[in-house]
């Protein structure tokens, strides 16, 4: 099974985040830590240096019960929280990204993760996902619990949310979602559009006044300006904060009674999952997304297929990612009339390039290099004159894996320069997983001039 270069990610752990919020060193946590055991009477931890917090926080081993007790008591998480969740998932209640960890799923907590997603920085991004494994199926029951059993948003006294501003920044999300098939403008500068309209809702949501209609109405477009979001930050390869703002999509969704737009958020997220290395979660999305919906549209079935075999290949289970990308290809062909519009991209080119990445990961590049054919030189798509997805040169990444997979540097370097040309400059996550590519040929000349090119990208 094919491994690109620089994976595993040394993402940062989130006992790192805790630790850094308290501005304590690796040593000064790990005395804390012991004292904090003693305390609470499980007797003395030896502590001699730095490296038990530093194998704690690589993920190398987790602490014994007691000592993740004492964490608890020092980040004041509840001590039940610690089995029910496990390592390292409960430490996220120590963290800012808390409010997406909530057992109930209500119009109150849907605007808590907003509020959560809203707040999040270009300073200090996150670069671990938030809630993964045993942890995602509490998230995904919940959002289903939701869907069964909707709660209207109370009605909220305070300066009314007029139908016309409601209209004005539905028209102003319509136009920025129109940016996802092609845009003459940078991801950078579509992330902080959507951004704003994302802080703009959530601000209305806490602090207007409006009706229990107008509240649900403002939950569903809260949902649509986080996902909108969360696919820019994959544009920027921010794959940590894309996933936070998925979760806030799909809560607010949930909140507000929409199943389709719940099961349309959710591969999305799958995807996050898929690039930490998580197939497993992938698959519990897609399934759960088939029980959201049970009669897809074309594309959303095609996608749900498609992260299937993404997942299956992840595995390195060949046939049963052979058989799901054959089903996507199948349910790709039966859309006809109106494209669902929950899925605009979602086309045969798309297919293809998903399709290419299947049989990377599979360990076959030979065979997926054709796939990628829109994106190379060569192809069709590369001469038209239409405005490149803002995604272009995200995508170009499978195909510098491809390329290298085949031992074809030179044709993988000039992939990369031109993922920087579409753009103007690459943003600093992209930048970085670019850099990781090619981090091993460092030394060869062509390696050297991209690492220039890369080191002078100013992320705007």
């Amino acid at each position: 099974m094919y491994q690109r270069p620089g994976e595993p990610d040394g993402a940062r752990h989130p006992l790192k985040a805790a630790r850094q919020a308290l501005g304590l060193s690796q040593i000064a946590y790990a005395r804390l830590v012991a004292k904090t055991h003693d305390e609470l009477g499980f007797g003395p931890m030896a502590v001699r240096n730095h490296h038990k917090v530093l194998r704690w926080e690589s993920g190398g081993t987790a602490p014994e019960h007691t000592a993740q007790l004492a964490i608890a008591r020092i980040h004041r998480v509840p001590e039940d929280e610690v089995p029910r969740l496990g390592w390292p998932h409960w430490l996220h209640l120590a963290t800012d990204d808390a409010t997406l960890l909530h057992q109930r799923l209500t119009p109150r907590s849907a605007i808590d993760a907003l509020h959560t997603t809203a707040r999040l920085t270009d300073e200090s991004p996150r670069s671990y996902l938030a809630v993964t494994g045993p942890t995602l199926g509490s998230q995904l029951r919940n959002v289903l619990t939701a869907l069964d059993n909707p709660q209207p948003l109370p009605s909220r006294h305070g300066h009314c949310v007029t139908p016309d501003a409601l209209a004005h920044v539905e028209a102003r999300l319509e136009a920025l979602e129109l940016q996802e098939a092609g845009a003459q403008v940078t991801p950078a500068v579509l992330y902080f559009a959507a951004r704003a309209e994302h802080r703009l809702i959530t601000g209305l949501l806490t602090d207007g006044g409006y009706s229990r209609t107008t509240g649900a109405r403002l939950l569903l477009l809260a949902a649509r300006a986080a996902v909108l979001c969360a696919w820019l930050c994959g544009c920027l390869g921010e794959e940590a904060r894309a996933e936070r703002f998925s979760l806030g999509a799909i809560r607010a969704a949930a909140a507000a009674g929409a199943p389709r737009h719940v099961a349309s958020y959710l591969p999305d997220l799958a995807f996050r999952h898929l690039l930490a290395g998580a197939p497993q979660d992938v698959l519990a999305l897609v399934t759960a997304a088939r029980a959201i919906v049970r009669r897809p549209s074309p594309q959303l079935a095609a996608v749900l297929h498609t992260r299937e075999a993404q997942a299956f290949a992840r595995l390195g289970e060949d046939r049963a990612a052979g058989r799901a990308l054959h089903r996507a290809a199948v349910a790709l062909s039966g859309r006809h009339g109106s494209p669902d519009p929950f899925s605009v991209n979602v086309d045969e080119t798309w297919l293809a390039s998903a399709a290419g990445s299947v049989w990377l990961h599979l360990g076959r590049p030979g065979k997926a290099l054709p796939y990628f054919a829109p994106l190379l030189d060569e192809g069709p798509a590369s001469h038209g004159p239409a405005p490149l997805s803002p995604y272009a040169a995200r995508r170009l990444l499978s195909v510098v894996d491809t390329q290298l997979a085949l031992g074809e540097l030179d044709a993988a370097v000039h992939s990369a320069h031109r993922a920087i040309a579409f753009v103007g400059s690459l943003p600093p996550g992209l930048a970085r997983q670019y850099r990781q590519r090619f981090a091993s040929r460092a030394a060869e000349p062509v390696v050297r001039d991209l690492s220039q090119a890369l080191s002078e990208q100013p992320g705007r």
